[in-house]
């Protein structure tokens, strides 16, 4: 069977004589964690023994560096998302995992169904190494195939991330429409709300695509969910540990903005953002200033209003609802 995945056992081979590891950790998204025994190999083949860090993994913002340290362990390996540009503490090499599925059937697939001349192409770090065909394919059909330069944190043109939408709307007032190759929804509707537009998108897995557009149905759930923590008095101002997520001057300001209107206000520290962390305190609402997607793809576990920075201003009067813009994160939150 054809692997999926290029896990670069050569360039993990190197890296590890390289600094000469006795001891690697290993970090895993939930995605490649079934495939451990594959990427586990070279570990063996070169006598390192390989520590897997089993906590959560959702991107390169969640380096566990200061854990491998704690563990002994010499090298971090960090599996599924390209380097950020974040300090370590101790040697990181960052394996991408580009998925080896050809997406060009279904970019074929999706272009007979599009009307757009001139055409933005996003995607992630896994599927980035097939944009130059598909852009090519594209212009084998007569439009013209635009790449965005990318955003602060991602880092390769056309790349997105859940909370750096750069990519797209950097080209947004030059193309009709965008293809997002990849997985998942979360991508290609960040795109459409952050630039206004369709986003095809494209699953190289299935072989299918969906034409995702700014959706009514969201816009008017999160309409909902501010309405729902307007009624509060008492909010919990939610930030990480996460190396990439620890956004604490932003948690300051926003505490501080809800204490200027007479809110109750409290910074709450956490690594991981989960319900159970949070449920015993005496608090109405929350605002997610961690990680961006969980006031989006968590919401429903939580048992209070859970909002975004922006969402925030809006319900304080600071923001207009429209445009609805998605939480990126920049350089000025931290600190």
């Amino acid at each position: 069977m054809r692997p999926t995945y290029d896990f670069e056992a050569a360039e993990v081979r190197r890296f590890l004589k390289h600094h000469g590891a006795k001891r690697a950790a290993i970090q895993l998204p939930e995605g490649l964690r079934p495939h451990l025994a594959e990427i586990t190999a070279v570990f063996g083949e070169v006598g390192v023994e390989a520590v897997v860090l089993a906590d959560s993994c959702y991107g390169a913002c969640d380096l566990a560096d200061a854990k491998a340290e704690q563990l002994g362990c010499g090298v971090l390996i960090h599996y599924g998302h390209a380097d950020m540009g974040l300090p370590t503490s101790l040697p990181t090499l960052y394996v991408e995992a580009h998925m080896l599925v050809d997406p060009l059937e279904a970019v074929e697939g999706a272009l007979s169904s599009l009307g757009f001349k001139r055409v933005g192409l996003t995607t992630t770090a896994q599927h980035i190494t097939h944009l130059p065909g598909v852009a090519e394919l594209i212009r084998s059909r007569g439009a013209e195939p635009i790449v965005g330069k990318p955003g602060p944190r991602a880092k390769y043109p056309g790349q997105v991330l859940g909370c750096d939408f750069g990519a797209a709307t950097s080209v947004s007032d030059r193309v009709d429409g965008y293809i997002y190759i990849g997985t998942g929804e979360f991508h290609p509707l960040g795109a459409a709300l952050a630039t206004g537009k369709r986003v095809v998108a494209v699953n190289p897995v299935a072989k299918g695509f969906k034409v995702i557009a700014p959706s009514l149905d969201f816009l008017n759930k999160r309409k909902a969910m501010i309405a729902r923590a307007t009624a509060c008095e008492r909010f919990g101002i939610v930030v990480s540990t996460k190396p990439g997520q620890a956004r604490f001057k932003l948690a300051s300001a926003l505490a501080d903005a809800f204490r200027g209107a007479r809110r109750e206000a409290h910074v709450l520290v956490v690594d991981e953002v989960q319900p159970e962390k949070l449920c015993d305190f005496k608090l109405d609402a929350f605002v997610c200033a961690a990680c961006p997607r969980v006031p989006i793809d968590d919401a429903e576990r939580f048992d209070r209003p859970i909002l975004t920075p922006f969402e925030a201003g809006v319900m304080l009067g600071k923001a207009s609802f429209e445009p609805y813009r998605l939480d990126e994160v920049r350089a000025s939150d931290f600190g």
